[in-house]
This record gives C-alpha cells, sequence and structure tokens, in this order.
C-alpha cells in the first residue's frame, strides 16, 4: 500500500489512462464504419410515423429508452470520478445504461471506493459494476464480486476480458 498522499501505482495507471485519451491522438486513421459498402434507395414519403418508433427496451429488468449501454470507461481517481459523474447524468437524462471501469483499485485501496460513485445521479439507470475477470485468477471471490455490486449500488456484474491490454502494460496481470 502506499504512504498517504502518494498516488499507487494502479492510481497512477488510471490516471495515465485518461491523460492519454485526453490528450494524445488515439482515434482510428483508417478505420470506417463499414456503412460506406451499402446504398440506401432514398424514399422521401416513406409513410411512416416517427412516433411509431420505439428503441425502448427491457435488459435485466430495467428499462431502457434505447439498447445503449455507456460501458467500463473509469473510475478509482479524482478525475475519473469527474468523468463517471458526466457520464451518470447523461445516462440518467436519456434512459441509457452505465457500466464503471473496473473497481479493482476500490477493492485493493477502499478510500477510492468513493471515486465510483454514481447512483445518487442516476437512480433510474441500469449500473453495472466492473472488474476484470483474471482478478478471478488471483483469489477474488464472490464475496468481492458482490461488495464491488453493493459499493455501486449496481443492478449487476461486468466481467471484462482484456489479456492484451494486460500483456502490454507494465506490472499488470499476466495470468490469464
Amino acid at each position: 500500500m502506499s504512504p498517504p498522499n502518494l498516488p499507487s501505482e494502479i492510481e497512477n495507471r488510471k490516471s495515465e489512462h485518461l491523460r492519454v485519451c485526453i490528450e494524445e491522438d488515439v482515434e482510428f486513421q483508417q478505420l470506417t464504419s463499414g456503412l460506406e459498402k451499402y446504398r440506401f434507395t432514398h424514399c422521401c414519403l416513406p409513410e411512416l410515423d416517427r412516433s411509431d418508433i420505439e428503441l425502448g427496451t427491457t435488459f435485466l429488468g430495467k428499462s431502457l429508452k434505447a439498447p445503449i449501454l455507456i460501458s467500463s470507461m473509469t473510475g478509482g481517481t479524482e478525475l475519473a470520478h469527474l468523468v463517471n459523474t458526466r457520464l451518470a447524468t447523461v445516462a440518467q437524462r436519456y434512459g441509457l445504461a452505465m457500466g464503471v471501469g473496473s473497481q479493482r483499485i476500490a477493492l485493493e485501496q477502499p478510500e477510492l471506493a468513493p471515486t465510483f460513485a454514481v447512483r445518487s445521479l442516476a437512480p433510474d439507470i441500469l449500473l453495472l459494476a466492473n472488474l476484470g475477470a483474471v482478478q478471478l485468477n488471483y483469489g477474488c471471490g464472490l464475496e468481492d464480486c458482490l461488495k464491488l455490486v453493493e459499493l455501486l449500488e449496481a443492478d449487476a456484474l461486468i466481467l471484462h476480458l482484456n489479456p492484451l491490454q494486460e500483456w502490454v502494460q507494465s506490472g499488470l496481470d499476466r495470468f490469464w
């Protein structure tokens, strides 16, 4: 554990993830949506009432206004908390689902658990807790998973898979 007021290695890594996304050119240069492969026949009179279009659905017992998930973004630092609170506010406003970034840091440094807290801003959304599945190989068990769901007041838990990211970053988990 880091001495008081000094960021831990995992906090530094989470801060670095945010810094890179904010300051570096991280977008694909050549990737497209693939929609250029399709040509739609123009129909200027579609005989359709827009109010007949319903995107809403129910997932895991929660109503969504659209099948969209703001997923697994960040957490564990003050900047990450700001990002998550803004995303939660948007999710609540538009009736979308949201998942926070990996909460592993909340297990290792419980004082950082509040950086994930967003339920008060988004009481009605489908909210998903998150842990790297690889942590199950390193001692995390059912109780830890349930604790993360409880801390977030989440509706479910995402177990994310990201072996390539883990392998190319220093100090991360190599045993998948």
